[in-house]
């Protein structure tokens, strides 16, 4: 079985608030959704950067959940294709990269443009 690559867009994190959360959380939720961004299918970290960062300082695995229903409906509403185009264009503070290695995904670089 093929594992799916965790991707993100957002690199900050804060150490306090990493630090607080491993000390006082039992549970740390992290928010992931798979879809196919240019042809290849990635699981996206949309929310719990930090939740997971304090379940690594704690050693203890993060409660892992799908989209929120805000987030789904946006999806729904989009549909896959303009939603990829969305999340490829959109990004936090950084490029799309593996957030198990930290490498840049060069196949996500540069915008996606719409057919005209």
């Amino acid at each position: 079985m093929q594992t799916i690559r965790l991707i993100s867009s957002q690199r900050y994190l804060d150490g306090a608030t990493i630090a607080r959360k491993a000390l006082t959380f039992k549970v740390f939720v992290v928010r992931t959704v798979v879809v196919e961004l240019r042809g290849t299918r990635y699981r996206v970290l949309l929310d719990g950067h930090h939740n997971l960062a304090a379940a690594r300082l704690a050693s203890v695995a993060p409660t892992w959940r799908g989209p929120s229903h805000k987030t789904q409906r946006v999806m729904r509403e989009m549909g896959q294709a303009r939603f990829a185009q969305m999340l490829i264009n959109n990004l936090t503070d950084t490029d799309w990269y593996d957030v198990e290695t930290g490498a840049v995904i060069p196949e996500l670089l540069g915008i996606e443009r719409t057919a005209a």
